[in-house]
């Protein structure tokens, strides 16, 4: 099989088995409360944000997927360093959160918050990024993890801007209260990235 062949290999069972494994990954549904939370103090820019973060979290999955682990050997990191840095920052963020720290009052723009943390380490976070270098190599292929990604983009994108009617739903008070727990599901969140990135690093810890 050529390189030109073998990049554009394409399998509908490997591809069904790809998406369904990057959906689960990425787990937009998931992101919804977390998104409701952050974007608390840009009801105006909900949109904007949502698309911000589904463009940059794609533009990050497609260059991992195409070049993942070139970028890794370059500079000499892993999949477990990145768990522990972007844990740390995470957590950092949900901390402000639970402490009612609004993001206006802290210089940040929508896109700010579309960039951090929505659309890496949420959407495209170390699994996602994994996920992808992954599909990227026999038996899948550059070209089936590309049309993967898209297909998530468009499905996050959609899901995430149904979040309005969530809101909507839920009012000012529940809005509050939820974006108070969806604080402690990032830290959490955060935790558990740093931990597993430890762990892969120490595994005598």
């Amino acid at each position: 099989m050529s390189l030109l062949s073998s990049f554009f290999a394409f399998d509908i069972l490997l591809f069904l088995e790809a998406f369904v494994l990057l959906f689960a990954v990425v787990d937009a549904i998931g992101t919804v409360p977390i998104f409701i939370g952050l974007s608390e103090g840009f009801s105006e820019s909900r949109k904007k944000i949502v698309r911000d973060a589904v463009i940059i979290s794609t533009v990050i999955l497609v260059v991992f997927a195409l070049f993942g682990w070139l970028i890794f050997d370059i500079f000499g990191i892993t999949i477990s360093d990145f768990r522990v840095a972007g844990g740390i920052i995470l957590f950092i963020v949900a901390v402000d959160h639970l402490r009612g720290e609004d993001d206006r009052k802290r210089g940040l723009q929508p896109s700010d918050i579309a960039a951090f943390p929505l659309a890496t380490p949420l959407l495209a976070g170390p699994g996602a990024i994994s996920t992808v270098i992954i599909i990227s190599a026999p038996p899948y292929s550059p070209f089936l993890a590309l049309a993967v990604v898209a297909c998530n983009a468009v499905l996050s994108y959609v899901i995430l801007s149904g979040s309005d009617w969530v809101r909507k739903f839920m009012g000012p008070n529940g809005t509050i209260a939820l974006s108070r727990i969806t604080a402690l599901l990032i830290a959490a969140l955060a935790v558990s990235f740093v931990t597993t990135g430890l762990l892969a690093l120490f595994p005598g810890l």
